[in-house]
């Protein structure tokens, strides 16, 4: 199984004179959050701090499928986020864990069975499958159209 953890290793030790710690996870951008939607559009999971912190990691991955390195980096974040929720693709595959704040969110980790593809990888292709996407969909209407056409033809002659 492949893991990514997206946690700053340097960023729990910034302290400013009192000031609270800084999340050390990366935000995500409201365009990356578009393309993780589209990639990943299926909300698996959705828990609170207190379930995410009264669950020990190994009851993470045997209800929620969350390996356990992963429920562990959810449980080390409970001290930052409001909730958490893990999203997928519909066939289960290269999920993500996501950390919120208010309505802020923050990428925990990702995981899969193989190894994932580079986020920027799949920024990239966003196009092409939007234009793929929608091509098809503008093809089907227009087949609809002309086999309509077709038939209104064959039922007037």
């Amino acid at each position: 199984m492949f893991v990514e953890n997206y946690r700053l290793e340097n960023a729990e030790s910034i302290m400013a004179g009192g000031e609270t710690t800084p999340i050390p996870y990366p935000q995500i951008s409201d365009e990356d959050w578009r393309v993780w939607n589209f990639f990943l559009p299926v909300r698996a999971e959705s828990f609170d701090t207190k379930l995410a912190l009264d669950l020990k990691a190994h009851h993470l991955y045997r209800l929620h499928g969350i390996p356990e390195q992963v429920a562990t980096e959810i449980q080390r974040g409970t001290k930052y986020f409001d909730r958490f929720e893990v999203w997928r693709k519909r066939e289960d595959r290269d999920p993500i864990a996501v950390g919120y704040q208010g309505n802020d969110r923050y990428l925990i980790a990702r995981w899969g069975m193989e190894k994932l593809v580079p986020f920027e990888t799949i920024k990239e292709s966003m196009p092409l499958v939007l234009a793929w996407k929608y091509g098809i969909d503008a093809l089907g209407a227009l087949a609809g159209l002309a086999g309509l056409g077709f038939l209104v033809w064959n039922l007037l002659a």
